[in-house]
């Protein structure tokens, strides 16, 4: 509920953008960009208290934060100009977002969790996951502008959560 409150709080428009006379929303783009810096600080904090938990649990979500964090950045980058705002500004914003999870991983040194707290956290979490598949990627899925691709490529995914939480 958080997410979809903040979400549209900060969007003008959004599903009617076509019919406007040609314009830009740069704070837009910088607020979607604070919050992709504000998720990939979250992840770091996620891979820090996965070692506080142990050296596996550590690596495992080390290892998912770090193969999907590539696309953090191009979604940085992506959002920044498709809301108009300059290259240097978006340049700078992706410096951010690759520097936020070394500074939220780095940030747990600080302090230790109990393990209830890491289940509200993840729990957390798990909604805002739950809330972006159904409310944008689900209907995505589902577009017109979807293909075949789309499909293998979501079939791809599934094959490689399977292996990686089987043989890990």
């Amino acid at each position: 509920m958080v997410f979809h409150i903040l979400e549209k709080s900060i969007s003008i428009h959004h599903a009617h953008e076509g019919e406007y006379a040609e314009h830009k929303h740069p704070h837009i783009g910088m607020a979607s960009a604070l919050a992709l810096i504000g998720h990939s600080f979250m992840d770091g904090v996620g891979i820090g208290l996965g070692f506080q938990v142990g050296t596996g649990v550590g690596l495992l979500v080390a290892l998912a934060v770090i193969s999907h964090d590539f696309t953090d950045g191009m979604n940085t980058i992506s959002l920044m100009l498709n809301h108009k705002n300059t290259t240097g500004k978006a340049k700078m914003f992706l410096w951010f977002d690759a520097l936020a999870p070394v500074l939220g991983a780095a940030s747990t040194l600080l302090f230790a969790i109990s393990p209830n707290f890491l289940v509200l956290y993840l729990g957390f979490f798990a909604g805002f996951l739950l809330y972006i598949g159904a409310s944008d990627i689900l209907p995505e899925a589902h577009s017109k502008h979807s293909s075949w691709l789309t499909i293998f490529l979501t079939v791809l995914g599934a094959a490689l959560i399977f292996l990686i939480t089987r043989f890990l």
